[in-house]
């Protein structure tokens, strides 16, 4: 089954159509990211790559206020149901075809791309892409899966042996989504968009002990409890590189 085919399915239910615990701490995670750290208010056009059914479009809409925002990802049931739920911004959404969104080169000022980069097959065609779709000077955004050594997930995985190498050379832990290809260390995004032409690269990191913890709450009577622990994590923690999930940013340097 093709990845458009897998998404398809898992759109066709209610996959990431409300936030909730991780979601709802990424989502602060991202905001402070993006306008205290970052400080990307300025941006006039802006491409979520990986938008899905347009789960962030509000915290787009908050954090690049004025911007035209355009939105792209490979799954023809997410583009529908976000057609439906945000016409405002329905003829700004692209199918990816052949792994290639839509977009002329050196069109963009940020490009977001929120629990994309584990996903997708050609890892180092997805950095070009990105690349050549921003302006010289403008940021890419991205969230992810960390494999940094030390997270609570990391030490659980190892000893468990649960982390296996994948062909590429990286490794990922075989208890997460099955689609998840690979799990990488801020060292080697670092690496890997430096090749490509990005400097500035940063990164904060979530997801160290609160979160695990709040997995144990249960779902119903404690929900916003462990909301708010999962949120901890970023607020307290985000310089500690031993983060289960990171945030990074990185600026495509000037032609």
């Amino acid at each position: 089954m093709s990845n458009s085919s897998i998404y398809d399915q898992r759109y066709l239910g209610d996959y990431r159509e409300r936030l909730s615990g991780y979601e709802i701490a990424r989502w602060e995670a991202l905001e402070h990211f993006i306008t205290r750290i970052l400080k990307l208010g300025w941006a006039r056009k802006v491409l979520d790559y990986g938008a899905g059914s347009g789960l962030h479009v509000g915290l787009w809409e908050k954090t690049f206020p004025g911007a035209e925002l355009h939105f792209c990802d490979i799954s023809q049931v997410a583009m529908e149901k976000f057609k439906n739920k945000y016409p405002r911004h329905a003829d700004s959404y692209y199918l990816v075809r052949g792994n290639q969104p839509a977009g002329e080169h050196n069109a963009f000022d940020v490009v977001v791309s929120v629990e994309v980069m584990e996903h997708v097959d050609d890892l180092d065609f997805y950095l070009s892409e990105i690349e050549r779709l921003l302006k010289p000077g403008g940021y890419f955004v991205w969230t992810t899966p960390c494999a940094n050594p030390f997270s609570i997930e990391h030490i659980y995985s190892a000893l468990t042996g649960g982390i296996v190498q994948t062909g590429e050379g990286y490794r990922k832990w075989i208890w997460e989504d099955p689609t998840h290809l690979r799990r990488l260390r801020s060292s080697e995004i670092a690496q890997l968009l430096r090749q490509k032409g990005f400097s500035d690269v940063r990164f904060r990191f979530r997801s160290h002990f609160f979160s695990f913890v709040a997995t144990y709450l249960p779902t119903n009577r404690a929900q916003r409890l462990r909301n708010r622990m999962m949120v901890l994590d970023y607020l307290l923690f985000r310089r500690l590189p031993n983060g289960a999930s990171m945030i990074g940013g990185a600026k495509k340097i000037s032609a």
